[in-house]
């Protein structure tokens, strides 16, 4: 049974602001998720909406509000002294970083989740699970730009917080009886070691678009994609409402195609014009000198094949994983799998994890998930750094 009945205060006024402040400072937890856009109603990675919970109260800030200073919010959430229950938190603590606010005493239950051998799942369906709770209809996709919210949106944005405290008690008693409390703990500790701003912007030119395109034409759509990465933040729109990427493309391998500017339907409707057309004409003609000037080529892959001895190399390393998780880790996780439960040893011993002991950087491993696997080993006669060492020798 649920303890407690909730309130949900909208908050969007300095006197709103001021009376949610005063009691996240004197709460004994703290419960918090966000709602944002990436890239998808506005260009960039934007918050949309703050739910944070004092004892049964839910405070939905709006940063949107030109009344409110959001970052008012930040010294309780950044006090360690207050437990903070989050669910799920990768992209929100990215955020967070970015907007200059670092987070103190976090729980994430989702790692909870992971070390308690919970099928990976949503918050919707953990509740379900775990406390029998059923929330309302996902609204996850919602504008949350659009103002004034919806009742739907605001009691949607509630219930990600609403239940979290008697979650984190459940699990919490959970992780006390499996003798996992250290490891949940330890999982969160890396939000306060670590320093995860700007590490949510979305990269736009992938290594995988160069295949296709000459060295000139590669050289041309860096800059395309530039110009549209302006224009998008200058309108404040998503990029890929701003110019199609595939139009772009186009271009870059076939520049006379720009001429079609101003009828391509890959170009938002305020650019089809003749200065918007001019411009993006002479950003061509430019692109291409500057590409001819740094000796680029327009028969030559952009796309760099890979020399005889790093393909080796490549293999090599194959190899090496492939033969060290057929003897030593897959053996080890079967076995972590029996003690605490194949989700939990999937979650713990996964490549990753492998791949910084093949490179041979284990300080990149959390110590319990280390001590464990290290531990498992020997207790199947394996001693993972010499079995490491042995497959690289071999592969020489």
């Amino acid at each position: 049974m649920l303890k407690n009945k909730f309130m949900i205060r909208y908050t969007a006024t300095p006197q709103e602001l001021n009376t949610a402040v005063e009691h996240l400072h004197a709460a004994p937890e703290i419960s918090i998720d966000l709602e944002f856009d990436k890239n998808y109603y506005r260009y960039g990675f934007n918050l949309c909406l703050m739910q944070v919970m004092a004892d049964s109260t839910c405070y939905l800030v709006d940063p949107l509000s030109d009344d409110i200073e959001i970052d008012r919010t930040f010294q309780p959430l950044e006090n360690p002294k207050i437990p903070k229950t989050c669910f799920a938190f990768g992209e929100d603590i990215r955020l967070l970083h970015t907007l200059g606010c670092y987070p103190k005493n976090v729980l994430d239950l989702s790692l909870a989740a992971n070390l308690l051998n919970y099928q990976p799942m949503s918050l919707t369906q953990l509740l379900i699970e775990v406390l029998g709770v059923r929330t309302g209809k996902a609204a996850q996709m919602s504008n949350w730009y659009k103002r004034p919210l919806t009742g739907h949106q605001k009691q949607y944005a509630a219930e990600d917080v609403m239940f979290l405290p008697e979650l984190r008690e459940q699990l919490m008693d959970q992780a006390e009886k499996k003798g996992v409390t250290s490891w949940i703990l330890e999982e969160n500790q890396v939000w306060e070691t670590e320093d995860f701003a700007g590490t949510g912007e979305v990269d736009y030119l992938k290594d995988k678009d160069r295949k296709g395109m000459s060295e000139m034409a590669w050289h041309l759509y860096t800059r395309l994609i530039e110009f549209r990465e302006k224009i998008a933040q200058k309108k404040n729109m998503p990029s890929y409402k701003v110019i199609d990427k595939s139009f772009l493309r186009a271009v870059a391998t076939k520049p006379g195609y720009v001429e079609v500017w101003h009828q391509e339907r890959g170009v938002h409707p305020s650019l089809r014009n003749k200065n918007a057309g001019y411009e993006a004409q002479l950003l061509v003609e430019d692109s291409l000198e500057e590409a001819r000037e740094l000796g680029l080529s327009d028969m030559k892959p952009a796309e760099k094949k890979l020399s005889k001895e790093k393909l080796a190399s490549i293999k090599r390393y194959q190899n090496i994983i492939r033969h060290l998780k057929q003897e030593v880790f897959n053996p080890v996780k079967q076995q972590i799998g029996r003690e605490y439960g194949e989700n939990t040893a999937a979650f713990i011993l996964n490549n990753r994890v492998i791949e910084a002991y093949v490179s041979e950087k284990p300080e990149e491993i959390l110590p319990y998930r280390r001590e464990l696997i290290e531990h498992t080993a020997m207790s199947l006669g394996m001693h993972v750094e010499g079995s490491v060492d042995e497959a690289k020798r071999s592969n020489n």
